[in-house]
């Protein structure tokens, strides 16, 4: 069977979900692929200048299978290559791998490696690098990513070219997670020379990516500069190498309102993170243009389910029913967003078609009868008390996106049920690896996937603690579910499955699902070439240019 034109289960269904929507607020570009200036590229793109990025969160790690920051993706991603690409259709496409074979029992894996790759050291890219790469991140200890191909039994380098993998048993999902940038091909020698250092610093750092790490000051920037051996890009950008940019500057600026006056004085050309109070006053700006669209992400509390009070069930049912998820999408979000009823959002396969039959409802005074039930009465100060001790949680979380309004907003929705919520926030490097030790107690995060199993397996397996999996959620059905929809060749019962795995996390009550966000981006008039990827928004920067 030859697995370039076979999709994963239930990616056909992906395709059309997950279509790039791409539409610039106030009125370009019309395209639907591409923003800059006013509408699309303008002209033969020049080469030179530097990008400037402005983001919210630093970077985690560089080294790969070590994170699933979405932060550290961006930048893996130009760093990096992998043997397969999802396309912007996020249909699969072959780039490190020119092509592969799969076995008719599905068990076996024939990839053939494009020749002429180098890394930054100037070392070829051989099979040996792959089979190192994928044994490496099945058995790292504490990578929160290797979950991903865990049913592969062995992996072998054929010949220079040639990467055999074979299966425990048939895994639908396995091309699909050999796209994503954990699946980043490392140099063998270099990273075992490196060690647990990898990635720490750019020093510590050879991929076969279009742009080398030179700087990295951390919570400031890290400035990424042109490979100019870079001539292998995948078939789905246009430029095929070397990029355009001399340099791309990712600037670290937490804080919403600085960010957006970088970006209209000219100072940073792109952010993936515009807040929403912004968005209406900037659709009739001159100085940048905003560009929708769409992903597949889930805002949510997460409660440690091992601490008391939160180990009470009543307790965590009353925490979900006193979160008004109407009130955050309009006060919080501005209205660009949707009210979450399901860990997964609706239009990918796995999304119950009964969501709002599992969800819990915003009722305050149902939460309020099921705190008096568990022993929490009402004190005179209005907070609850129980045995002389307060109903007293720690929220924690890090910066992002609306977050200086989302937060009060939610400490004031819990106060009104008898619950005192005292915030802590972190920054994002440390939060979460506060989180890895659980000291917390409830957690406010978002995800992005491109699978029911990224969101699914990925928090909630038990196999997934102490991380991903932060909220020491054990649940044996849970865990059967999702093993079985990951063997499973049939759409509709891997589909069923997923289903029921929200079904009993929503029942077992310790994960609140609070809003699917709307994307808005900002582009400034220089930036020309752009086409966002619904997975990794810039991807690889290989298109890109500035316009004079």
């Amino acid at each position: 069977m030859n697995a370039m034109r076979r999709k994963a289960p239930a990616l056909a269904a992906l395709l059309t979900a997950l279509a790039l929507i791409v539409s610039a607020c106030g009125g370009s570009p019309k395209d639907g692929a591409t923003a800059g200036g006013t509408g699309g590229q303008q002209g033969q793109p020049v080469k030179g200048g530097t990008l400037t990025v402005a983001r919210i969160e630093d970077t985690e790690t560089l080294d790969p299978q070590r994170t699933t920051a979405v932060s550290s993706n961006h930048i893996n991603a130009m760093v990096y290559d992998t043997l397969v690409v999802q396309d912007y259709d996020m249909s699969l496409k072959p780039h490190l791998a020119e092509k592969w074979e799969i076995s008719d029992d599905q068990k076996t894996y024939t990839f053939h490696l494009k020749q002429g790759v180098k890394f930054w050291s100037g070392k070829d890219f051989k099979a040996a690098d792959a089979k190192y790469t994928l044994e490496r991140w099945l058995g790292l200890k504490g990578s929160p990513s290797s979950y991903l191909i865990k049913p592969i039994d062995k992996v072998e380098a054929k010949d220079d070219y040639t990467v055999v993998v074979t299966l425990k048993e048939p895994y639908g999902l396995l091309l699909t997670n050999l796209a994503s940038p954990y699946a980043s091909m490392l140099n063998s020698e270099f990273t075992k020379q490196h060690d647990a250092d990898y990635g720490t610093k750019p020093e510590t750092v050879d991929g076969t990516g279009p742009f080398k790490i030179t700087q990295w000051s951390r919570n400031d920037s890290l400035t990424l500069e042109r490979n100019d051996a870079y001539t292998w890009g995948p078939g789905i950008v246009q430029n095929k190498g070397p990029a355009y940019v001399d340099k791309i500057i990712w600037k670290v600026i937490p804080e919403g309102a600085t960010r957006m006056a970088e970006l209209e004085t000219g100072n940073a050309q792109f952010t993936a993170d515009v807040p929403a109070v912004d968005v209406a006053r900037l659709k009739s700006s001159q100085s940048v243009k905003l560009v929708e669209y769409s992903d597949f992400n889930t805002v949510f509390i997460g409660m440690r389910t091992n601490k008391a009070p939160l180990d009470d069930i009543k307790v965590r049912q009353a925490i979900q029913q006193a979160i008004n998820k109407q009130e955050v999408v309009d006060g919080g979000f501005y209205g660009l967003a949707t009210e979450a009823k399901s860990p997964v959002a609706p239009g990918l396969p796995g999304a119950p078609a009964d969501a709002a039959q599992t969800s819990y409802k915003y009722d305050p005074a149902k939460a309020g009868q099921l705190l008096d039930e568990a022993g929490w009465k009402m004190g005179a100060n209005g907070i609850r008390e129980k045995d002389g001790k307060p109903l007293k949680l720690e929220l924690w979380y890090s910066k992002g996106a609306n977050i200086e309004v989302v937060i009060p907003m939610l400490q004031a929705q819990l106060k009104k049920v008898g619950i005192q919520i005292d915030l802590k926030q972190l920054e994002w490097a440390a939060y979460l690896e506060a989180l890895r030790a659980g000291k917390h107690e409830l957690m406010y995060m978002s995800i992005r996937y491109t699978t029911a199993d990224g969101v699914l397996y990925f928090y909630f397996h038990s196999g997934q603690r102490p991380a991903p999996n932060r909220f020491e959620y054990v649940n044996k059905s849970v865990d059967d579910l999702l093993d079985k929809a990951r063997a499973s060749s049939d759409d509709k019962a891997q589909a069923k499955a997923w289903e029921d795995v929200q079904a009993q996390v929503m029942k077992d009550a310790f994960w609140i699902p609070i809003v699917h966000e709307k994307r808005v981006t900002g582009v400034a008039p220089t930036l020309q070439g752009l086409k966002l990827h619904p997975a990794n928004v810039l991807y690889k920067g290989l298109d890109l240019w500035l316009s004079k």
